[in-house]
């Protein structure tokens, strides 16, 4: 068992009060006799009320006082001899079982410390409200940040493709071919930038979908009838420009999904986009 949590828990302030639950009441009972660590932190908790009552006192007028023993003792609730005394018995050290109780404090007295006890207990809760409250506060933004700073890693990485096609297109020589999805394909797409100067081939793979492991994207140059590999390219970067193998000629540009690393011979039954010159 946690005494630690146990003590601070509120339970023993609400017995000492005498406004704990019968089960609340018998379970301290029970651990006061098990833990001497509870029984001193109640025997504290009593002692430290009894002080705060006795400080925030105030005495009734002496006509109040008997006006008040008058009607009690009318209604029954009051014998002669317990109003030939001015005084109740002093507190003792003693763990008295909040159902047998027969101490009588002055109705003053409990209200005041009931009203400290309450007032501990409200700002307690709202100050655990708050800490809570700004808990979530500072979660959102955090979370806030990390998808602003998400974004603006999306664009900048948008914005460094756009530059990188601008480049490209920007050189003198480029020529650009589109390439459409073919039959079972389409809205599939890709354009090529082929520098007719320097023979270099870029390719811009636009609408292509990504594909399962083991499959890679190839392009191929179609030179007099034949198809030449123009090399594979890396399907986690669909949006980005990719330098592809220099052709020095070509009648027809084309697409196949093949096998992860390319193969020797073209799977035309697994061509998605085409375009001639």
């Amino acid at each position: 068992m946690d005494i630690k949590a146990y003590i601070s828990s509120g339970i023993i302030e609400m017995y000492a009060l005498g406004i704990a639950s019968e089960a609340e009441a018998r379970e301290l009972e029970n651990l006061c006799i098990q833990y001497p660590e509870i029984k001193q932190a109640l025997l504290e908790a009593q002692e430290g009320m009894e002080r705060f009552a006795q400080a925030n006192a105030s005495t009734p007028p002496a006509e109040s006082k008997n006006r008040i023993l008058q009607t009690l003792q009318q209604e029954g609730l009051l014998s002669d001899r317990d109003t030939q005394s001015d005084s109740i018995a002093s507190s003792t050290s003693e763990i008295i079982p909040i159902h047998d109780s027969r101490q009588r404090r002055s109705s003053t007295a409990v209200f005041v410390a009931a009203a400290a006890i309450i007032l501990l207990i409200l700002g307690a809760i709202y100050h655990l409200y708050t800490v809570n409250k700004l808990k979530t506060e500072i979660l959102l933004m955090a979370t806030q940040q990390r998808s602003l700073n998400a974004e603006l890693t999306q664009y900048r990485d948008r914005a460094d493709t756009l530059r990188q096609q601008l480049a490209i297109v920007a050189k003198p020589g480029i020529r650009k071919l589109d390439l459409q999805g073919v039959p079972g394909h389409e809205g599939r797409a890709a354009a090529i930038y082929w520098n007719t100067t320097t023979k270099e081939v870029y390719l811009a793979p636009n609408q292509l979908a990504v594909l399962p492991k083991g499959k890679q994207y190839q392009l191929w140059a179609i030179i007099d009838g034949k198809p030449v590999s123009a090399g594979v390219f890396n399907q986690g970067s669909l949006e980005a420009v990719q330098q592809m193998k220099t052709v020095q000629r070509a009648e027809m540009f084309a697409i196949t999904i093949e096998k992860e690393g390319g193969a020797e011979i073209p799977s035309l039954d697994q061509m998605v986009v085409a375009g001639k010159i």
